[in-house]
């Protein structure tokens, strides 16, 4: 409650404040004209934000990026990551755990980094989700991308670009409400504190409150992310943000568990008891970066992250009583986990002529060191058994754990300590050739990092090894210009992960997985730029990894070999923009082919990767009248559908982890005028039981469950 009061004061406080300096300041910028009228929807955007570093625009970019705008969110009243966002790039789709608390995304066969604003911010259970009120943008790159970095999946990532000042007066407050309680507060006040771009500010504040479609679950959030930009010469500009996000709910993901089939239970069962321990999350990042035009065409940009996240909760989980299939007997854990960021990147950027020839020139150098640090023990008291039919609440609290068990202890058996480090140098010249006709785009980057991860305590004594590993990754792309508004492309990168492993006769295993894309596409901007299609086709290679090797050839003794590889192969269609005046699409489809080709064990070979779907299709509507009686009245709807699932749980379960094919639909009808614009949205109309999830070893059926029917209300007021 205090934090809320103070949020509110702050919010009032600055909401007269940016009223009078609204009211006294008028900036001389020069800003953009939009000739669209008031109502057009801004679904397509031409350029990548500078925080990938490559100022060259999508349309002849080698490769397949997606960008998803906020205004696209707003209409769509998506609150964060986890709400369907993917819904809007082609093959992506979100896969279930602890969805309360953070994004897993899959693409392309595996799940995909986070990036924050040009740095990878990934890590075991963060960063928490990005929530829309300080959203700018998402772009989603498919496919490794060298110009980025080099180590991780070559599936790709997606890049939040948090709100910056954008130097006038453009503030905003918003009100949501909707099924389950749901209360939501935004503020985004965006104006100028000293004229003529020398010093801009923006503040974005949110709170919210709103329990859930099970029983015993409520989220309380709170967002306060300020912002300044300063430009102390013409060639100087400075950006310093800072992000504070605090959750508190009873639970990070509402599974249920059944021996009777996934969607067996009622769709607002919960096993979560309200006497246990609620989770209380800090996330705080701060994010700084200099950009100084050394001379004509050439800029030197340096940006530096600090993240600081901790977890204070506590979880639980179960398994089935041998003697009572509808018995489940809970476990208690701890949960106490912190998290801490370092990301350093410095580069040039610029152009010069060699005759005729043009050369776009990227050169620099990164530095990442990311830590997490958990103690997941268990408490020794319990089980908790509950009749998953006939659930009864209320777990006596003095056979709980006390507050003491719920500690950081760095001696507990099951302390996790695990990070990732990395140096990386990276040079990219792009060709422009025969009038720009023609770009060829030659890199390569080396990377020296290491990772590791271990419950040190679990074996006392033996130190933390890491894995380690130095590669140079070469990329080589190509885009034709058909004509101004068509283009064709090509690309051909590569990127890897240290590992480790014990081989044959206790040799130490120090192969790094490596993972290598070739992808090809079509991209055309129609009626003026109005609306874009993309078209890709391209083959992933997931290679050296670690399977395991036969036993009888060590002794009986268990070994691995660096032998394993999957393969992803598919393609991919995104069609978005205003076909006609009104009119704004987002249409998508991808065909994914995720699945083991190489293995020691014959029978997984030809299993599909965890995590993908072989069809996703998705297609969003949004028309807004224009003329008569009904002007300013909008209509929007849309469906996700995703065919052919596959559970995250790994290619060596024992069980079968197909999932049902995924069908969900949205309607809503809005309003703008001048300064404000309401917005009511209908979710899941089809009121489907919608659900991801695996099967367990033992043959247990785990799932967590989309809301049903439901629907949510959103006034918007700018002034």
């Amino acid at each position: 409650m205090k934090r809320i009061t103070i949020g509110a004061a702050l919010l009032t406080s600055m909401l007269s404040f940016a009223q009078e300096k609204k009211d006294t300041i008028k900036s001389n910028n020069i800003e953009e004209v939009v000739v669209n009228g008031r109502y057009y929807q801004k679904y397509k955007l031409n350029e990548v934000s500078g925080s990938l570093r490559i100022q060259t625009p999508i349309l002849e970019l080698p490769q397949n990026v997606q960008s998803v705008s906020a205004q696209v969110l707003a209409d769509q009243m998506t609150l964060n990551m986890s709400e369907g966002i993917v819904r809007n790039v082609s093959g992506a789709r979100k896969v279930e755990h602890w969805d309360n608390v953070y994004s897993n995304v899959f693409m392309r066969g595996a799940s995909i980094s986070t990036f924050m604003n040009g740095m990878n911010v990934s890590s075991t259970w963060g960063p928490i989700n990005p929530d829309a009120s300080i959203i700018d943008r998402i772009e989603f790159v498919k496919g490794p991308a060298g110009f980025m970095g080099s180590m991780g999946d070559p599936a790709g990532f997606y890049n939040v670009v948090t709100k910056k000042p954008t130097g006038k007066f453009a503030n905003s407050v918003r009100f949501t409400t909707g099924s389950y309680n749901l209360f939501r507060g935004e503020a985004d006040l965006d104006g100028v504190l000293v004229k003529d771009g020398v010093l801009d500010y923006r503040i974005n504040l949110m709170g919210s409150s709103n329990k859930s479609w099970v029983e015993n679950d409520k989220t309380s959030k709170i967002i306060v992310a300020p912002s300044i930009t300063f430009r102390p010469t013409k060639t100087t500009t400075f950006t310093a943000q800072y992000n504070y996000q605090y959750l508190k709910f009873n639970q990070p993901g509402a599974y249920l568990m059944s021996n009777d089939g996934y969607a067996s239970l009622n769709v607002h069962t919960n096993f979560n008891d309200p006497n246990f321990k609620k989770t209380e999350v800090k996330d705080q990042s701060l994010f700084l970066s200099l950009d100084q035009k050394l001379f004509k065409d050439w800029v030197w940009s340096t940006q530096y992250a600090y993240m600081d996240l901790n977890y204070d909760g506590g979880s639980w989980w179960g398994t089935f009583d041998p003697n009572n299939k509808d018995v489940l007997n809970r476990t208690l854990s701890n949960w106490q986990a912190k998290g801490k960021n370092h990301i350093f990147q410095t580069y040039v950027r610029g152009k010069l002529n060699t005759g005729n020839i043009v050369h776009k020139i990227i050169a620099g150098f990164d530095y990442g060191d990311r830590k997490y640090n958990a103690d997941f023990s268990s408490f020794a008291g319990g089980p908790f058994p509950i009749n998953i039919y006939n659930v009864n609440y209320g777990v006596d609290p003095s056979k709980l754990p006390s507050s003491d068990f719920y500690t950081l202890n760095t001696s507990a058996p099951f302390y996790n300590d695990q990070g990732v480090k990395y140096t990386s140098y990276y040079a990219q010249d792009q060709i422009e050739m025969f009038n720009n006709k023609l770009r060829l785009t030659l890199a390569g980057r080396y990377t020296s990092g290491k990772t590791y991860s271990a419950y040190p305590n679990l074996s006392p004594g033996t130190p933390i090894v890491p894995d380690t590993a130095g590669e140079f990754t070469p990329r080589v792309g190509v885009s034709y210009s058909i004509n101004e508004n068509f283009s064709a492309y090509g690309i051909y990168d590569k990127t890897f992960v240290p590992q480790s492993g014990t081989g044959i006769n206790k040799t130490k295993i120090t192969d790094p997985f490596r993972g290598q894309n070739i992808e090809f596409g079509l991209k055309k901007d129609w009626f003026g730029g109005k609306w874009n299609s993309t078209f890709a086709v391209y083959e992933i290679r997931r290679q050296n990894i670690l399977v395991a090797g036969n036993s009888n050839e060590n002794n009986g003794a268990p070994f691995q070999v660096a032998t394993g590889e999957q393969r992803a192969r598919g393609f991919e269609t995104d069609i978005k923009g205003e076909i006609i005046k009104g009119l704004n699409i987002i249409i998508n489809y991808a065909y994914t082919d995720a699945k083991t080709v190489k293995d020691t064990d014959p029978t997984r070979i030809g299993i599909q990767s965890p995590g993908n779907a072989k069809n996703v299709q998705n297609t969003w509507i949004n028309y807004r009248f224009e003329n008569g009686l009904m002007k300013g009245f909008g209509i929007s709807a849309g469906y996700q559908y995703q065919g052919g699932r596959q559970s995250w749980y790994g290619v060596s379960a024992t069980k079968d982890q197909s999932l049902p094919d995924y069908f969900d639909t949205n309607f809503g009808v809005s309003y703008v005028a001048k300064k404000f614009d309401v917005n009511l949205m209908l979710n899941n109309v089809l009121n489907r039981k919608l659900y991801s999830g695996y099967r367990g070893d033992a043959g247990e059926y785990a799932w967590i469950y989309n809301a049903p029917r439901n629907w949510r209300l959103s006034i918007g007021y700018k002034f």
